[in-house]
């Protein structure tokens, strides 16, 4: 029969999401074969499906979830939920239910079967704003501090030729806990040959004990936020000076967080029509390299930066298509980031005579500082100061000029209740006729003439004016600074003692590397300092630096006093000539006309300790010799030698460490001058200890060792090396990351023990080796294991007397036990222990 002819051969196929179904249409008649004597009609078109429902992942500027959503099909337009749309940032304009996302304004849809997607095209700006912000060069690690004391002191002792011998021990006295630091700091002197002053080398020091400071400081990490009560030095802006005081301080202390970056660092907003990578190269090197969705981007992981510079921008879609874009830039770190903040707030009184008497302190006084950043290209400062007939008050602002640097303005003014005084305490009056007088200089009524030529008895008012500009670049530096002030200016220091402020300075410094890095680099510099009385210092600075064959340089200055005749002049070589050994020799020229030669040997002190020494002599009209030797351990540095002209020395000898307590042990130490670590290995002796993956040293028999020279707040890796210690010791961690508070000290634990192991050969009551796989149970710590290939099983941490259940083939049990050594440094190989079998609680004896 032809196939024509087969009933269903008119079978229509309609396609149906993911499948099709065949729907075979028969006649009436056709439920069994039939012949026909004609041409069977002509096939019908298939029926148009215009409702279906299909089951699609969407894709919106080529990103997608991989969501599964269903989406309906009508009338040639796909209807989404509202939901979905909006989680995937499409603009509905609050429409609910379903959504032709054909009728979205902005919006394209294309259905592709291929992969079973519904793919959206919108506009980037509808897409999440990418901040992309990579590893920062340290992570956030809170510090810790222990409870401790720390003693230090520095012994120095000079015998002056003429002079009177002496000997001056500076002590500090530390007590630290996580509730802050409590030091006090000072000086106790003796004069050798006597009682009193040493008059004869004209020092007026007294014998006995002169303090310092006095202080306890706590920080609060979490808001970055110091608080001092005690002696403090208040903290300054560019245009301000800080004073010593006593009393409390309030202040932002950014150095508990060195990962935090406080100056705003380069930003480059783009945008990404698909998903790409981005990489960022800084001055033709690749900085960072990260992956992006479509949509805008902000990139924000630029490392720490400073100074001009040029960024490309390079990103790189699936098919390897790249964009390019190069920007310049200007990273200044003297501006605070948006919204970022500075302060100090000091309360108390200006201590006077510091280094000269115990406390003299003055009235009650404020000094306050406060610095905003308004935008990452604006920052705004304030500063004022109060004290009993003086009040002053000034603002500030920091501004980025594009990528042409920094400009930084000040204005401050004061006011006080009597003028400035001179520094031998004579008020500053004019003479208006000056009385023959040269300005400056007192009369005969012990008058100082004002150039300006005005009477300043009664300025108790005045103002200050600054002005600097500052750029930095991979091709030179400049940096200038201009400070005015008018005759009545007044601050806290100068008010509260009888130095004065100076009338006008400038200041300019540039430097550059004309000739390229690696020929040398060149610095100019320019200073003018102004006094009330029209007297001028002027110098002119120039320098010049180079690295030569191997590690050898050569440094050249000259400096001259504008006004004055001569100048003066250095050149010196630098040559290595072994390991930690360096000559140099050079020659120079003071400002009138006489030449000295300079020569000199010196070898540095290893960190780690050791001997270090220095010899240098000079020549010319007064030679000068010099020598001394440094000899540094772990416990102490010690330090001697003489220096002076020729036949006229002065002797010297220094002793410098610390004492400390803590971890119930006393240390003595090299000086700590700041933050330290104590290891303890929990009573085990002899484990290597290293500190940022140096070796420190081993620890002692109590299982303690010292690491004296850590930065506070710097999150540091301490580790111990386990590969020299026998098989029987084990740790259960082996390394940390620890920071330390400020002048504190931290005990990290590293939990070390000896352990008895055994490696046990376990046999059945036939002594042939326990099947692999029996299940074997240490009573004593009730460690299960299962035995290995010739009836191997093995057990750490385990007691001199040990029982050992095993479980058999029959479910009975039996036990062997086994004793063992001690004293062995090694993993002890026991058996064969039989298993007798039979009855459950059998027991083989104790056999090892």
């Amino acid at each position: 029969m032809p196939k024509s002819s087969l009933p269903g051969a008119g079978c229509q196929r309609v396609l149906i999401f993911r499948g099709s179904l065949c729907l075979l249409y028969l006649s009436a008649f056709g439920a069994q074969a039939q012949e026909y004597s004609s041409l069977p009609d002509a096939p019908r078109a298939a029926p148009v499906v215009t409702d279906a429902m299909f089951y699609l992942s969407i894709v919106v500027n080529g990103q997608t979830d991989n969501q599964v959503v269903p989406v309906t099909y009508r009338n040639n337009a796909y209807f989404v939920e509202a939901g979905v749309l909006a989680k995937n940032h499409i603009h509905i304009n609050g429409q609910q239910g379903l959504i032709n996302v054909g009728e979205l304004p902005d919006v394209k849809a294309k259905y592709d079967s291929a992969t079973q997607q519904l793919v959206l095209t919108v506009p980037d700006a509808w897409l999440p704003n990418q901040k992309v912000s990579g590893d920062p060069l340290m992570n956030y690690t809170p510090s810790q501090s222990s409870t401790g004391l720390l003693f230090n002191y520095d012994s120095y002792y000079t015998d002056p030729p003429g002079g009177s011998k002496s000997i001056a021990t500076w002590m500090e006295q530390r007590l630290f806990s996580s509730l802050g630091l409590l030091t006090n700091t000072g000086t106790y002197r003796y004069n050798i040959d006597g009682s009193g002053n040493n008059e004869n080398d004209g020092s007026t020091a007294q014998d006995g004990y002169l303090r310092y400071d006095t202080f306890w400081r706590f920080t609060d990490e979490k808001n970055l936020i110091s608080y001092q009560v005690g002696d403090f030095v208040s903290d300054s802006l560019t245009w301000s000076n800080s004073a010593r005081m006593g009393g409390l301080r309030i202040s932002r202390n950014f150095a508990v967080r060195p990962d935090l970056v406080t100056y705003p660092l380069l930003q480059y907003s783009g945008t990404a029509a698909v998903p790409s990578t981005v990489d960022l190269f800084l001055n033709g090197y690749k900085a960072s390299s990260n992956n992006l969705n479509s949509g805008p981007f902000t990139l924000t992981n630029v490392p720490y930066i400073n100074g001009a510079g040029e960024a490309t921008i390079v990103t790189t879609d699936a098919v390897g298509r790249q964009v390019s874009t190069s920007v310049p830039f200007y990273v200044s770190n003297t501006l605070l980031r948006k919204n970022l903040s500075d302060f100090d707030f000091s309360l108390g009184a200006v201590r006077n005579n510091y280094g000269v008497t115990n406390g003299d302190y003055s009235d009650a006084a404020f000094s306050g500082i406060y610095r905003y950043g308004l935008s990452d290209y604006l920052t705004l400062s304030g500063h004022t100061e109060i004290v009993q007939g003086l009040a002053l008050g000034g603002l500030g602002a920091d501004v980025a000029v594009g990528t042409w640097g920094t400009l930084s303005v000040s204005g401050s003014q004061s006011k006080a209740d009597h003028p400035p005084v001179s520094s031998d305490n004579q008020t500053v009056t004019q003479d208006n006729d000056n009385n023959g007088q040269r300005p400056g200089i007192p009369n005969s009524s012990g008058e100082i003439d004002n150039p300006l030529g005005e009477n300043i008895t009664d300025k108790k008012d005045g103002s200050q004016y600054t002005l600097g500009y500052s750029y930095y670049s991979t091709v030179f530096s400049l940096s200038a600074l201009r400070s005015k002030r008018t005759v009545g200016y007044q601050d806290l220091t100068s008010y509260t003692s009888d130095t004065r402020l100076s009338r006008q300075a400038d200041q300019v410094t540039f430097s550059t590397s004309p000739f390229g890095p690696s020929n040398g680099t060149m610095g100019i510099g320019y200073y003018d300092v102004e006094a009330y009385d029209n007297s001028h210092t002027r110098l002119v600075n120039f320098s010049y630096s180079r690295s030569l064959w191997g590690q050898s340089s050569m440094f050249l200055s000259l400096n001259k006093t504008l006004g004055d005749s001569g100048y003066s002049a250095q050149l010196q070589f630098i040559i290595p000539i072994g390991t930690n050994i360096n000559m140099n020799a050079g020659v120079q020229r003071d400002s009138a006309g006489n030449y000295q030669e300079q020569i000199g040997a010196s070898k540095a002190t290893p960190t780690d300790g050791g001997l270090g020494w220095n010899l240098a002599y000079s020549g010319g009209n007064n030679p000068y010799q010099q020598a001394d030797a440094t000899w540094k351990s772990r416990f102490a540095t010690i330090q001697g030698g003489f220096y002076g002209n020729q036949g006229d020395y002065t002797n010297w000898a220094d002793l410098s460490g610390s004492i400390v307590f803590m971890a119930n042990d006393w240390f003595l130490s090299d000086k700590i001058n700041d933050a330290f670590i104590v290891v303890d290995t929990d009573h085990y002796a002899d484990v290597p200890v290293l500190f940022e993956n140096q070796k420190m040293g081993k620890t002692d028999k109590k299982g303690h060792l010292l690491i004296p020279t850590v930065s506070s707040y710097y999150p540091a890796k301490v580790e111990i090396d386990t590969l020299p210690l026998p098989a029987d010791v084990v740790a259960n961690n082996v390394n940390d990351r620890i920071a330390v508070k400020q002048g504190s000290g931290v005990v990290v634990k590293f939990s070390v023990e000896k352990v008895l192991s055994a490696n046990i050969t376990l046999h059945d009551a036939a002594g042939q080796p326990l099947k692999l796989g029996t299940l074997v149970t240490e009573q004593n710590t009730q460690q299960t294991t299962v035995t290995g290939y010739d009836g191997l099983v093995y057990f750490s941490h385990l007691k001199e007397n040990n029982v050992l259940n095993i479980q058999q083939e029959d479910h009975s049990v039996c036990r062997v036990s086994f004793t063992l050594n001690p004293d062995r440094h090694s993993i002890e190989q026991v058996g064969p222990l039989s298993c007798p079998g039979g009855k459950t609680g059998a027991s083989a004896g104790d056999k090892s």
